[in-house]
């Protein structure tokens, strides 16, 4: 749903609460604050490696559940690896997915402390099983000669904006051009808007958020 129905069930919310006008400045502040600690908690149980610390692994129902719900912000880019073997993050980068040659075989993750078992192993040599490792520049790949990669990973989730412009009387009006919809599924966007409301003082559970929007729905905005 577009971000005029948030904003609206925003306003419908408040005053059912009397917590008093939302301006379209608060909400759009308040709104991505509240996209990105959603996205925060949903990371915290993603099967994934955070930088120097590997995230433990969730049960398969649930790790099925979040990346359906981190669908929208998983993309695909093609690394360009330099001769040092560095590649610089994505400007959206926020965490990986998953890392592969251009030919789709895995490359492998490993941590600074592991590097010497790695590197000099006869097995498993990186001239043929490639690996990476996270670094605060970006990522560093293992041969350096390696030339590319291909990196699935989550994206910061766009700025929501609703944007205006006023009519004769100085009032905000919706300009859907310039606006910005949410990303997110509808059913997830309700834990967004969950996490904003609370900003506001209002304590709603998502479904009880699903329940007002089902509400706007039935009468229209």
């Amino acid at each position: 749903m577009s971000v005029d129905f948030w904003f609206t069930l925003t306003k419908r919310i408040l005053s059912k609460n009397q917590q008093g006008y939302v301006s379209p400045l608060d909400f759009n502040t308040f709104i991505n604050q509240a996209q990105l600690m959603y996205l925060d908690y949903l990371l915290g149980e993603f099967q994934q490696y955070q930088y120097q610390k590997p995230v433990s692994r969730v049960q398969f129902g649930m790790n099925q559940q979040v990346r359906q719900s981190l669908t929208p912000l998983i993309v695909r880019t093609t690394l360009t690896i330099d001769g040092t073997g560095l590649s610089a993050y994505p400007s959206d980068f926020q965490q990986v997915d998953s890392m592969t040659t251009i030919d789709r075989k895995a490359i492998r993750y490993y941590q600074q402390q592991q590097e010497d078992a790695f590197v000099n192993s006869r097995i498993d040599t990186v001239a043929t099983n490639p690996i990476y490792r996270i670094e605060d520049v970006g990522f560093r790949f293992d041969p350096i000669t390696l030339g590319s990669a291909t990196l699935s990973y989550v994206k910061t989730p766009p700025d929501i904006k609703w944007a205006y412009t006023t009519d004769s009387n100085g009032r905000p009006v919706y300009d859907p051009i310039a606006s910005v919809d949410p990303v997110w599924y509808d059913t997830d966007f309700g834990e967004v808007m969950s996490r904003m409301l609370r900003m506001f003082g209002v304590s709603l559970q998502a479904q009880q958020v699903s329940q007002y929007a089902n509400e706007i729905k039935n009468i229209g905005q």
